[in-house]
């Protein structure tokens, strides 16, 4: 399933970049936090996607 998810955003346009999979336990909250702050920095310094909203 991630892989077709993959390859829908490039299709689309998407930079991969903008995609992250990770498999985190129900105890590892801490990792889960980490994960999550991780990724919205990363996406923050990505900017706004170049995709245009559909009406």
């Amino acid at each position: 399933m991630f892989n077709m998810t993959q390859e829908l955003i490039a299709v689309l346009g998407i930079d991969s970049a903008r995609l992250r999979l990770e498999w985190i336990s129900s105890a590892e909250g801490t990792r889960f936090a980490e994960v999550a702050r991780d990724f919205t920095r990363q996406i923050q310094d990505l900017g706004p996607s170049s995709l245009v909203q559909a009406a």
